[in-house]
């Protein structure tokens, strides 16, 4: 069988056929059939009937002795490819000074701050995130807002209009591709304007949803970046109703998490947004203090993020046979070889704080929560084991 890695963890998944004289051969462990006959490393895997091993076609007639404890097929493994859509404010108090002196500053429409300002060190941070080799796996794309006109305090309509923002600047993709599209696309901003909050962010999370339909494998989530509360665009522009539309994107089908970063004084009311968007808080950066290393580290965060490093493709089931969700077990195995069965989470457990393991809304992944997640990631010789076949047992106490 082979191990894929996963950072430094390995991750091994078999697909298990339930056994007894009244076993149905044509179900195993996992989340409903893709649909696709075709599997990934499950049809020329080894069938380990318990008194040794035999290779065989798992999805071409093998034949699976139903009187052993549990025959399996190998399948390999695969880390979902995490997808990251930045919506990014170029509003004009982007212009104020960092640090900010504890001095109230409202450059909507004003001229670029000589000196360090909000903008400067954002898109320092922003490329600097991008040109980092340790985030060389994620994909990326970017959209800023809001799009140019009302200066002088005029109302700028096409701002406040969700289509504005319906394409983004550079689309997702690889870094390996997407690092100077990007680059050169956040060296041509000019901030100006005022917040659209609730246009550009129904925008991003309508994006990012139609890019996790046309790309299923991937996990996709929407990261907000802005300085300061809405600002123009009628009554329905406010963090209230910015909340509700993360909401909607956090619950969707596939969910689009909503990542806030905010950059500036007297943000705390966004972390109502990214509570509803399921990431618990806002990162507010203190625009008084270092700005350049705290938004270094909130953007490090996000990349090594529970929600996005400990979730797993379920592959798809031999041709001919169907995923039982109910027939789930999880070990995890320490580089000093102990093994511990990981239960799963109590049903509507928030990820980020239960331990154990929850499957994706979708169905279509698994993710590792809470201390199960951040200990799997810290031990470097480690694997992870997804067994399907058998009913789902609850997990051993965590250490």
């Amino acid at each position: 069988m082979r191990l894929v890695q996963v950072g430094p963890v390995f991750l091994g998944i078999f697909v298990a056929l339930a056994c007894g004289s009244n076993v149905d051969e044509s179900k195993v462990g996992g989340a409903a059939a893709s649909g696709n006959d075709s599997s990934t490393g499950a049809t020329n895997g080894t069938i380990d009937t318990g008194n040794g091993s035999t290779t065989g076609s798992g999805g071409n007639g093998s034949v699976v002795d139903p009187n052993h404890a549990c025959a399996t097929i190998s399948a390999d493994g695969e880390v979902a490819q995490v997808d990251l859509y930045f919506m990014v404010d170029i509003t004009g108090s982007m212009n104020c000074p960092v640090p900010d002196g504890g001095v109230a500053c409202d450059m909507v429409n004003g001229p670029p701050a000589s000196g360090e300002s909000r903008w400067t060190v954002v898109s320092a941070a922003l490329k600097a995130f991008i040109a980092d080799p340790k985030n060389s796996a994620l994909g990326v794309g970017m959209r800023f807002f809001p799009v140019a006109g009302g200066r002088g305090g005029q109302t700028n309509t096409a701002a406040c209009n969700v289509a504005s923002y319906a394409m983004p600047n550079v689309e997702i993709g690889p870094l390996s591709m997407t690092s100077q599209p990007l680059t050169t696309s956040i060296n041509m901003q000019m901030p100006n304007g005022t917040t659209p909050t609730v246009p550009s962010l129904t925008a991003a999370i309508d994006h990012a949803t139609a890019w996790a339909k046309a790309h299923p494998t991937h996990k996709v989530a929407v990261v907000y970046a802005t300085d300061g509360q809405p600002n123009g665009c009628g009554t329905t522009n406010t963090v209230e109703q910015a909340a509700i539309v993360a909401a909607r994107g956090a619950m969707a089908n596939p969910p689009i998490p909503t990542y806030v970063l905010g950059v500036g004084p007297n943000l705390a009311n966004l972390n109502s947004i990214a509570a509803s968007g399921g990431t618990n808080t806002a990162f507010l950066v203190d625009t008084s203090g270092n700005a350049a290393s705290q938004l270094s580290a909130a953007l490090g965060t996000i990349r090594s993020t529970t929600a996005l490093d400990c979730t797993y493709v379920v592959p798809p089931p031999p041709k001919g046979q169907t995923l039982d969700p109910n027939l789930v077990n999880i070990e995890y195995t320490t580089a000093a070889g102990t093994v511990t069965k990981v239960g799963p989470t109590q049903a509507n457990a928030d990820c980020a704080s239960a331990n154990g393991w929850q499957y994706s809304k979708d169905g279509k992944s698994i993710n590792l929560c809470g201390k199960t997640c951040t200990d799997v990631k810290a031990d470097k010789g480690g694997k992870i084991q997804v067994l399907f076949g058998c009913p789902t047992q609850p997990g051993e106490p965590p250490t």
